[in-house]
């Protein structure tokens, strides 16, 4: 029988997932930064195209998105059902945080190559980062049936899946992710916090200690075992590692937030 407070928990879980996963989050989790694309083959731009293109590649590698878009969109105009264009145009709208815009770039992508997996994956995190969960599974789940062994697709989709609550679905992609790569931090990281979204802080905590001792451990990763320590009662342990990255405001708020649902009742299977 369920508690009479799961619903409450449910919900506090589903804030915390969606603040943990989607914030740039997920990294978590999944970043809204993606990462650089194919660019489109040179060779069916002139000249000028061409040295437009470098500088737009140049751009966005740079991090100047907002330039890097301007220059994709003056030479996707000119060639409208160029894939590899919309999607360099895509990322650096999502760079931007213009995921609306981002969006249109990618499906434009898709209607001129609906093989385009850059282009799916750019919809999937632009999706989630628009808060569209399913559609974010339609894109990462076709990239994983084209491109089985793509461990992003398994991560992404993972996300997705995790931020819908159903968490034994996400955890068997991450493990998918981790038979390709077994030192894919993101998806170590991922599997762990899925873990603890489904009570299970034993497990998630032994996944990320050896992240967070580790010489790469990161803000993320810290405050997700901040996070298992807070849920399994040790204020004062969340409360150090929430230190590392956090003003003390902001860990006194994360301290309140879970011991309130630390004490909204176990959730039932």
């Amino acid at each position: 029988m369920r508690h009479p407070s799961a619903p409450r928990r449910t919900a506090a879980f589903a804030l915390m997932l969606g603040c943990l996963l989607t914030s740039a989050c997920v990294g978590t989790g999944m970043d809204a930064r993606p990462t650089i694309a194919t660019a489109p083959a040179a060779t069916v731009l002139d000249d000028k195209g061409r040295l437009q293109l470098k500088l737009a590649d140049s751009a966005r590698a740079a991090g100047n998105y907002g330039y890097a878009a301007k220059l994709y969109r003056a030479l996707a105009e000119g060639q409208p059902g160029n894939a590899a264009l919309q999607v360099g145009l895509g990322d650096s709208l999502t760079g931007a945080e213009e995921f609306d815009e981002a969006a249109e770039a990618y499906r434009n992508a898709i209607a001129a190559d609906r093989f385009n997996v850059d282009a799916r994956l750019g919809l999937g995190r632009v999706a989630m980062q628009l808060r569209q969960p399913d559609l974010a599974v339609v894109q990462f789940g076709a990239v994983a049936d084209q491109a089985p062994n793509d461990p992003r697709a398994r991560v992404g989709l993972g996300v997705a899946l995790d931020t819908l609550g159903r968490h034994g679905e996400a955890q068997v992609q991450y493990r998918n992710a981790l038979d390709l790569n077994p030192r894919n931090r993101t998806a170590i990281n991922n599997l762990a916090l899925s873990l603890a979204l489904s009570g299970r802080l034993d497990e998630a905590e032994a996944l990320l200690l050896p992240l967070v001792d580790g010489p790469a451990s990161t803000a993320r990763m810290r405050q997700n075992l901040a996070l298992v320590a807070g849920l399994k009662g040790d204020a004062a342990r969340a409360a150090q590692l929430g230190r590392t990255d956090l003003g003390e405001q902001d860990v006194r708020g994360n301290l309140a937030f879970y011991d309130a649902v630390r004490h909204l009742g176990p959730d039932a299977p």
